[in-house]
């Protein structure tokens, strides 16, 4: 990682707010994974392309070339564990007083709207591998009373303002031209390991480490995730068993409605009010405010937190995906088949059912990348937007046709916006529990083969 405060030219608002970038360098391991995957990738879909080709009698009007014709973006969601740990090291260090309010965000990717994502490529690397747009990066903006109105104003103007763009695209503006080969130019460096040394003395400062409720709460929670709730909490208890309480200080949320993953030292909640299908929050077990307050074995693990909830969305939209193709099908072939009253039933019935996933075969559907990546926000102190005292960080299934990237809402609409019922939320939490099962599973795997590598053989 490697992290700069912006030019105040370049920085939001024109540098009447401090704006730091931190981001994943093209020597970071997470990098090099996604480079390895893409090279990959390449050689298995020129094959593929090889094959087409001797086999079709129009070969001659096409190209294997036309398959590295491409930019393809290296973004924040595909970032390994320890890289995300040390995205969180370089934000803590930048931000050294837990008494101010920031916010973290990468916003999302606006790539497929503004048209950089099919940007040509110059005929010298036309025959090379694919060519990778470095675009994992994290904005911090030390915020002030009133600076964006309403509050999350600020997440449509880092989305409109910074989207990254590959030197050959001749379409986008001088701006971000110049913002793009700034942080090029951060990226090519060596990695930057920050001094951890005064965040004892940060997390003194987090305003509910010394609050004594907030000490209580959570040490009920400790005990309360030591339950194995993860799996078969519903099956254990009895009807008139009192149901695990979590506090997402200072709110009591059910175990079993909300919450279908915990680590050591985090939860992932389900959202009583999703901006989109969806939203999910990592929350420390303890009840800290700040991101400063956190210990190291806590960051490490949030950084494994991350990744895994980050996995389990990319599984959940390829598997709604796959349910909405064979819904398709079904509903062609009904329209084909059926009389007009059965194909109203079946309509109704896919109405019913649309915003729910298919989370039947969580291991036989692989992960893919969605077209606008995630929004990822922590908001810190109350000028930055948090009203829930506790630290949480929103992981967003971002869409750059869907609602966050359109004008955001003032506060009366976000309060109009319903809650979901407990029945609700529970069945989400239900489903997504399989999913977190299978990318831990997944992950033991992989570190048993990698610390073993002879076995089997």
């Amino acid at each position: 990682m490697r992290s700069a405060h912006l030019p105040p030219h370049l920085a939001i608002r024109g540098g009447s707010c401090k704006h730091w970038i931190v981001t994943a360098t093209n020597r970071s391991e997470s990098y090099h994974s996604f480079c390895a995957s893409q090279q990959q990738h390449h050689h298995q879909s020129s094959e593929s392309n090889l094959l087409s080709l001797s086999s079709s009698s129009s070969s001659s009007t096409s190209s294997p070339s036309s398959i590295a014709n491409t930019t393809v973006r290296f973004r924040i969601d595909h970032l390994l564990p320890n890289d995300w740990s040390e995205l969180l090291r370089h934000c803590r260090s930048l931000t050294s007083s837990p008494c101010e309010s920031f916010t973290y965000s990468s916003p999302g990717d606006m790539a497929t709207i503004v048209g950089d994502v099919n940007s040509s490529l110059p005929p010298t690397q036309q025959e090379q591998e694919r060519y990778i747009l470095n675009t994992a990066f994290i904005h911090i903006v030390k915020r002030e009373k009133d600076d964006f109105v309403p509050n999350n104003m600020i997440y449509h103007e880092l989305q409109q303002q910074y989207v990254v763009s590959s030197s050959y695209n001749t379409t986008v503006d001088e701006r971000t031209l110049e913002f793009s080969l700034w942080l090029q130019q951060l990226q090519k460096g060596e990695e930057c390991t920050v001094s951890q040394q005064n965040e004892s003395i940060h997390a003194s400062r987090d305003p509910l480490v010394n609050n004594p409720r907030a000490l209580e709460e959570g040490e009920a929670n400790r005990r309360v995730c030591t339950e194995d709730f993860s799996h078969t909490c519903s099956e254990k208890k009895s009807n008139v068993e009192k149901e695990s309480i979590f506090t997402f200080f200072p709110h009591h949320v059910i175990v079993s409605n909300c919450i279908p993953y915990r680590s050591k030292h985090f939860v992932v909640l389900v959202n009583h009010k999703p901006i989109v299908p969806g939203h999910l929050m990592v929350v420390p077990i303890r009840c800290v405010g700040t991101i400063h307050a956190l210990s190291e074995e806590e960051v490490k693990d949030w950084g494994r937190v991350m990744y895994r909830t980050i996995q389990v969305l990319k599984r959940v939209a390829a598997a709604n995906n796959n349910k909405n193709n064979n819904n398709n099908n079904k509903n062609t072939n009904d329209n084909n088949n059926n009389n007009n009253n059965n194909n109203n039933n079946n309509n109704n019935n896919n109405n019913k059912n649309s915003n729910i996933p298919d989370y039947s075969s969580c291991g036989s559907v692989p992960a893919v990348d969605m077209e606008g990546g995630f929004s990822i926000a922590v908001q810190q102190g109350e000028l930055a937007g948090q009203t829930v005292p506790h630290l949480h960080t929103h992981v967003i299934p971002f869409d750059p046709r869907g609602k966050l990237a359109g004008e955001p809402e003032n506060d009366e609409v976000q309060q109009r916006r319903l809650p979901r019922s407990g029945e609700q939320m529970r069945e989400e939490t239900e489903m997504l529990k399989p999913y977190f099962d299978f990318v831990e599973a997944a992950e033991a795997s992989i570190e048993e083969c990698t610390s073993n590598p002879g076995e089997g053989e």
